[in-house]
C-alpha cells in the first residue's frame, strides 16, 4: 500500500475555512472507533447540536466559566458541520516528508504573569486552601509571540516530537489550534459515557532501569495519588448528574499510561447516560475538565477568574467530534498552541495544579519548563524571558 503524505493532505484540507484532523497515537487506548479522523466544511454549526450527526470543533474554557477576554479568541462554541469526512479505524502508514523549520522572524510580546505576580498568585491559592475554600486550583501561564510560521508544518513537527492520544489540528477561519493532548475529556458511545482525567506525571528514564524507577516512583507518590483521587471524585459527581443512578463506576484508578517522553497516571470513570439526557447536556454537566480547574470546581472557577489576568480561550477547553454512529470523542486542550494567521500572533499556555504543599518558585520554574519544551520545538528563543 502506498504511504499517505500527511502534509499534502493537510494542505488540501486547509483550502476550507474550517477543518479538523486528529491522529490517535496511544496504543493503550481501546475506546475510539477511529485511529484518525478528518473533516472539512464551510458551515458553522448551531448549538445545541442534533443527535447522531457529524460535528467537529471545540468549546472554549469560558463557555462555562466566568468570562475574561483571551488574547486569541475563538467563539465559545466553535463547531462546524463537515461536508467531507474521512474516518479510518486502522492506523495508516505516513511517508517521511522533509519539513522546513517551524518558525522564523519571532518577537516575544507578553506574558500573562511576571515572576512576582505568579509567586503571589500561588501564595494566594495556598491561603485559600489553608482556609478551606478549595483543595486545589490549576493556575495557567500564557505567552504571546509575533511570529511567521506555517501551522500545518508546526502540526507535523509536534506530531513527530510528541505522539499522543490526541494529535490534533483545528482550523476556524484564520485561527489554528495545534496540540498533542494525552488527556481525554470525554468519550461517548450511544448511552455509555467515559471520562479519563490525568493527574500525575513523570518523565521517562534515559535507561530502562531509570525508566522503571521513575514509573514506580510515580505510582508510589502520595501527592500524585491524592490529586488523582480528588479529581476522580469530582468527575464522579459531574457524571452522576446526567447518568442513571448507580451506573457511575471507577473502572481504573491511577493506571499508568506510557508515552514517548512521560508516564501519566490516568483514571477511567464510566456511566450510563440517563434517558432523555442529550449529548449536549452531558457536556454541559462535565465542562470544563476538573483536571484543569481544581476542586471544588465552582469555587476553583471563581478564584481562577480572580487570579488569572486573561481568559484561557480554547486552552483547558475541549476539541473533537460527534459522529452519526453515536460516538463522541474529545480531548482536553493542553500541550497546545493557537496561531492567528491574520495577525501572526502565537499563543502558548501551560498549567500547574497548585496544592498547599506547592512551592511558589518551583511552580514558576516548572511552568516555564513545560513552555520551554514547546518553544524549543518551534525554534523560539527562551533566554531572558522568566524575569
Amino acid at each position: 500500500m502506498e504511504r499517505l503524505r500527511l502534509l499534502q493532505l493537510l494542505h488540501w484540507a486547509d483550502r476550507y475555512p474550517y477543518f479538523y484532523f486528529c491522529l490517535q497515537n496511544n496504543p493503550q487506548d481501546d475506546l475510539s472507533l477511529y485511529r484518525w479522523v478528518m473533516g472539512m466544511g464551510r458551515q458553522v454549526a448551531k448549538y445545541p447540536f442534533k443527535e447522531r450527526e457529524w460535528y467537529m470543533g471545540g468549546w472554549s474554557y469560558e463557555w462555562k466559566a466566568p468570562y475574561k477576554k483571551p488574547w486569541l479568541e475563538f467563539p465559545k462554541v466553535a463547531f462546524f458541520v463537515p461536508h467531507i469526512v474521512i474516518a479510518q479505524s486502522e492506523a495508516s502508514e505516513w511517508s517521511e516528508e522533509e519539513l522546513p523549520p517551524p518558525s522564523s522572524a519571532a518577537r516575544f510580546l507578553a506574558s500573562s504573569f511576571d515572576r512576582q505576580g505568579y509567586l503571589e498568585a500561588v501564595d494566594r491559592i495556598r491561603a485559600l486552601i489553608r482556609s478551606g475554600e478549595v483543595y486545589q486550583i490549576n493556575l495557567t501561564l500564557a505567552l504571546l509571540w509575533e511570529v511567521a510560521l506555517d501551522p500545518l508544518v508546526v502540526y507535523v513537527h509536534l506530531l513527530r516530537a510528541w505522539p499522543s492520544t490526541f494529535n490534533y489540528i483545528f482550523k476556524y477561519q484564520q485561527k489554528y489550534l495545534i496540540g498533542a493532548s494525552p488527556e481525554r475529556f470525554f468519550w461517548q458511545w450511544r448511552q455509555l459515557v467515559v471520562q479519563q482525567p490525568i493527574k500525575g506525571t513523570i518523565s521517562r528514564g534515559k535507561t530502562w532501569e531509570e525508566d522503571l524507577r521513575n514509573l514506580e516512583s510515580l505510582k508510589r507518590n502520595p501527592k500524585e495519588m491524592a490529586e488523582n483521587t480528588m479529581i476522580v471524585d469530582l468527575v464522579r459527581n459531574d457524571l452522576q448528574r446526567v447518568c442513571l443512578t448507580g451506573s457511575v463506576q471507577v473502572s481504573a484508578l491511577a493506571e499508568v499510561h506510557t508515552f514517548s517522553t512521560v508516564h501519566h497516571l490516568v483514571s477511567t470513570v464510566v456511566g450510563e447516560r440517563a434517558e432523555g439526557v442529550s449529548t449536549c447536556e452531558v457536556v454541559e454537566s462535565l465542562f470544563p475538565a476538573g483536571s484543569m480547574t481544581g476542586a471544588p470546581k465552582k469555587a476553583a472557577l471563581r478564584y481562577i477568574y480572580e487570579l488569572e489576568p486573561i481568559g484561557r480561550g480554547l486552552y483547558s477547553g475541549a476539541v473533537g467530534y460527534l459522529s452519526p454512529e453515536g460516538e463522541a470523542d474529545f480531548a482536553v486542550v493542553i500541550r497546545s498552541c493557537v496561531y492567528d494567521r491574520a495577525s501572526r500572533r502565537l499563543l502558548i499556555q501551560v498549567g500547574s495544579g497548585i496544592t498547599y504543599d506547592s512551592d511558589p518558585l518551583a511552580e514558576w520554574e516548572e511552568s516555564w519548563l513545560k513552555a520551554d519544551h514547546l518553544l524549543q520545538l518551534l525554534g523560539l528563543p527562551t533566554h531572558g524571558l522568566r524575569s
